[in-house]
């Protein structure tokens, strides 16, 4: 499951992962995402995941990896939001294929991951 999440930052937009996300949860999401580009600015993206446990099938993890491949260069900066250790490392392994800046940050920092989105210097 994912709701969208609003926050007090200009052009920065934001998801929030519970649970394991399903196919149907990523075609929403990239819908989603497709109407956020189409307002012609290149967004920062904050994506929480504190409750994120995976995904339901190895369907689901393909079309994040299709959502992932389309939309490589159409954020500015993306921050990952959690303290599960596999998702810092899959942060880092994932920022020399994407033309955003990706950085994780720990929960307790959620407040910092949203100012650093929000700062493009």
């Amino acid at each position: 499951m994912f709701n969208i999440v609003e926050f007090e930052a200009e052009n920065v937009i934001g998801l929030e992962c519970i649970g394991k996300l399903t196919e149907e949860d990523l075609r929403k999401i990239h819908l989603w995402l497709d109407a956020e580009l189409a307002k012609g600015e290149k967004p920062s993206m904050v994506i929480v995941m504190e409750s994120f446990d995976g995904y339901a099938d190895a369907s689901a993890f393909w079309a994040d990896l299709k959502i992932d491949s389309k939309h490589a260069g159409d954020l500015s900066r993306v921050a990952i939001v959690a303290d599960q250790t596999w998702l810092k490392w899959g942060t880092v392994a994932a920022n020399p294929f994407t033309g955003a800046d990706l950085k994780w940050f720990a929960t307790k920092d959620r407040d910092l991951a949203i100012t650093w989105a929000k700062d493009r210097s």
